[in-house]
């Protein structure tokens, strides 16, 4: 693709923007530690709610979505729709717990619930595996999306394109830390999502409108749930069984995950936290999904025998944009791109200094000292991104491999919230055998043709089995440490009866039962706006105003059945 004069200085304003906002705070975020990875816990939840979506939505989802679409239709997306349970999880349980806790990583959490040296062992062993091991692997496949999309449009081989894409996103992340990775979040967000629109708008119309898309495409194409050709015990619906049902609460993020749980610890206050949280949920869903859908959907007729169904997606910017608007969409890219890159660097650092360079090599040491280690940390970790991203090939691989990684973890990361007995060894038991599983599972040739239901269900069991048993024979922490998480979470639940026995605490926690009905009906809630929009775009009006009929109740019923104490107990 050749750009004009007006598409490159689009990108290289868009460019020169992200590095004027680093550079803007780079004296605020040098002031502490909090200020460099939680902006000093004073953030709007709209701020945070956006970061959130904007960190989220990154160059590699609408290759991503592309792909899915193309591949096998709409219902595919179930692979990450069925998040919106865990999403819920973590407005109406978590976002207040983890604000309350006063954390800066999601990893500090272990020296709080847990004590000794298993829970020392534990924080500083996960500190590194998250920010070198998990981090690089989703780095890595932001990146892979980035080249892909710049070998399409510019012709840049990988080296080239993973160096530039990727410079100045590392020069505003070391500079400014978390303050320049939120602020340039708000407007990369809005860009990202322009762009979006208008290649949707573009390639719908090259399709010949949605008249003619569903003239075209099949049903199984345009069906919103599986293909019943092989009943209920076909591949296609015990796929999506494992989606709905097992992916959502056993994924390593379970409760909320870092990337949102920093965002959930910069808030103001704890009802701050929970809006940002409920508003990133709606926007992520019901609003993101169906620009690059419905763009999908029109590649299968303009594109039908493309091999490589993630690079469609840029092909048709190239193709179908007019000059202005490609600079444009090409700064859309890069602002999806960096906002992702941006967050994992500083998450990444925030673990490596935070959890294991602060608590175990130098613990007292000046503020400055610090942020120093983590601007260099952050560098470091940017070379090691860029060597992985080399070797990566495959966005949807790479990220079923994610889930089914971290799948025998999640569990055990709700349940130490809301029981007692949880202790370090039950989350290293449960980390080390989804890791050894996982890794059997997709190299022994024995399961080598086992379809992905089955491998997911295999790590889940087996790892649920060991860290059970391992909590069950092992000693829980400390009484003097029970009682104290529980006083400063008031997590509620029946798992804490022994604990609140010791602290003479024996009245009915009411506020718990309303979150367990809230949770449902926001999972109703994105559901329903999340399916409805999407019927009511394609033209399925009848079926659209029932989702949405189904939504604008369960909005009622959250609305009637929050009140002052349910948002912040």
């Amino acid at each position: 693709m050749t750009l004009s004069v007006a598409d490159w200085s689009i990108v290289v304003l868009y460019m020169l923007l992200s590095l004027a906002i680093g550079l803007y705070f780079t004296r605020r975020a040098s002031s502490s530690m909090s200020e460099f990875f939680i902006s000093g816990r004073n953030l709007p939840w709209w701020l945070a709610g956006t970061s959130m979506v904007a960190t989220t939505f990154s160059s590699d989802t609408p290759l991503y979505v592309t792909g899915l679409v193309r591949a096998n239709g709409i219902y595919e997306n179930w692979q990450w729709w069925c998040f919106i349970a865990s999403g819920m999880m973590s407005v109406f349980f978590f976002a207040r717990l983890w604000r309350r806790l006063g954390v800066i990583t999601d990893v500090e959490f272990i020296e709080l619930r847990y004590s000794g040296r298993s829970a020392a062992v534990l924080r500083g062993f996960k500190a590194v595996y998250l920010a070198l091991a998990i981090h690089t692997i989703i780095k890595a496949q932001v990146i892979l999306a980035m080249v892909k999309i710049l070998d399409v449009s510019i012709g840049w081989g990988r080296w080239e394109s993973i160096a530039i894409s990727s410079a100045v996103t590392i020069t505003y992340s070391m500079l400014s830390g978390y303050w320049g990775v939120v602020t340039t979040d708000f407007f990369q967000f809005i860009i990202a999502m322009v762009g979006a629109i208008l290649l949707c708008i573009a390639s719908v119309n090259k399709a010949g409108g949605i008249g003619q898309i569903k003239l075209h495409l099949s049903s199984a194409q345009l069906g919103f749930f599986p293909p019943m050709d092989g009943g209920v015990l076909g591949t296609a619906f015990l796929t999506f069984l494992g989606y709905v049902g097992l992916s959502w609460w056993s994924k390593y993020s379970s409760d909320g995950g870092g990337v949102i749980v920093q965002r959930m610890a910069s808030c103001r206050d704890e009802r701050q936290s929970l809006f940002a949280t409920f508003y990133f949920n709606i926007a992520n869903y019901a609003l993101r999904s169906w620009p690059w859908i419905l763009a999908a959907l029109a590649s299968l007729i303009l594109y039908p025998s493309v091999k490589d169904n993630e690079a469609v997606y840029p092909r048709m910017m190239v193709d179908l944009l007019p000059s202005g608007l490609k600079g444009l969409m090409l700064a859309s890219f890069f602002a999806a791109f960096m906002s992702t890159l941006s967050t994992y660097l500083n998450l990444s650092s925030a673990y490596l200094v935070n959890d294991f360079y602060k608590r175990f090599i130098k613990k007292e040491a000046s503020e400055r000292h610090y942020i120093n280690i983590s601007r260099i940390a952050t560098l470091i970790l940017s070379v090691i991104t860029g060597i992985i991203a080399y070797q990566v090939t495959s966005i949807i691989g790479v990220f079923k491999f994610l889930i089914a990684f971290g799948s025998g973890t999640g569990l055990v990361y709700i349940i130490r919230w809301y029981w007692w007995r949880v202790n370090a060894w039950s989350e290293i038991s449960a980390m080390i055998s989804s890791t050894v599983m996982t890794i059997i599972v997709y190299t022994h040739p024995l399961f080598k043709a086992s379809p992905y239901y089955e491998r997911l269900s295999l790590i889940i069991a087996v790892s649920t089995v060991v860290w059970v048993v391992v909590t069950l024979i092992t000693r829980p922490a400390p009484d003097e440490k029970l009682m104290e998480f529980y006083r400063k979470t008031n997590p509620g639940g029946p798992g804490w009866r022994p604990i609140k026995k010791a602290l003479g605490d024996q009245k009915a926690n009411k506020s718990f039962r309303r979150d367990v009905f809230n949770f449902i009906y926001g999972v109703t809630l994105v559901v329903g706006y999340t399916l409805g929009l999407g019927k009511l775009l394609l033209g399925f009006y009848m079926s659209g105003a029932i989702y949405m009929a189904v939504a604008i109740w369960a909005s009622i019923m959250v609305y009637k059945n929050s009140s002052d104490t349910t948002w912040v107990r």
